[in-house]
């Protein structure tokens, strides 16, 4: 019985194991990509002050200070954001649908050939690796947050999934993106870059 239904959930891994795996950077690039609203957001209203400042010097430049509302400035950041994250998601979430599962010590030993040679390729996999744990710190608040009445359970299946996340999903994700990158022809260039590592360092900052 036990084997009939190992059998059964390996000939469907292969189509949870990709979606999981999209759906955790997707949850991190969201998660990041929040955080690059708020210091867009930040970034505008500081511009905006400084304009204010002046505009209001003269009469004939005045009504210029309330031309651009505190409701221009957060659907200008939100819409960033969102452009952000919907590129992040192509760069790194969708190729992970492409997941073929290996044998952990093969999967192992082609991921060393892989990283012998660094190279802006590394961009992509250190981007999943941050943007996944992002994503794996989110889901887990996500789960403690719905049982915020029930603390202990709440922070048992939080840690639970976080672990689960952690150690079923975040290295496959890393590795898939190690092996996609390695397989494009072309390296992501400095428009990936620049993409990439802000939204990296923006899942940092919401763990």
């Amino acid at each position: 019985m036990e084997l009939r239904v190992h059998e059964r959930v390996g000939r469907i891994r292969w189509i949870f194991l990709p979606l999981g795996m999209c759906a955790l950077v997707a949850v991190g690039a969201h998660a990041a990509a929040d955080v690059v609203g708020e210091k867009v957001l930040f970034g505008v209203d500081r511009i905006d002050a400084f304009f204010d400042a002046i505009f209001s010097k003269w009469s004939v430049t005045a009504p210029l200070v309330d031309l651009v509302g505190l409701g221009q400035r957060t659907f200008f950041a939100r819409g960033v954001a969102l452009a952000w994250e919907l590129a992040a998601d192509a760069l790194v979430a969708i190729p992970l649908l492409g997941y073929d599962e290996r044998d952990a010590t093969k999967e192992l030993s082609i991921a060393r050939g892989l990283i012998r040679r660094p190279s802006i390729r590394l961009v992509q996999p250190a981007a999943a690796l941050l943007i996944s744990l992002a994503g794996a710190a989110s889901i887990a608040r996500l789960v403690q947050g719905s049982l915020l009445h029930y603390r202990f359970l709440g922070g048992f299946l939080a840690a639970t999934a976080l672990f689960g996340l952690l150690v079923f999903l975040v290295p496959r994700a890393v590795f898939r993106a190690l092996e996609h990158a390695s397989l494009q022809k072309t390296a992501i260039g400095l428009l990936g870059l620049a993409i990439l590592a802000p939204l990296a360092l923006a899942a940092v900052a919401s763990l």
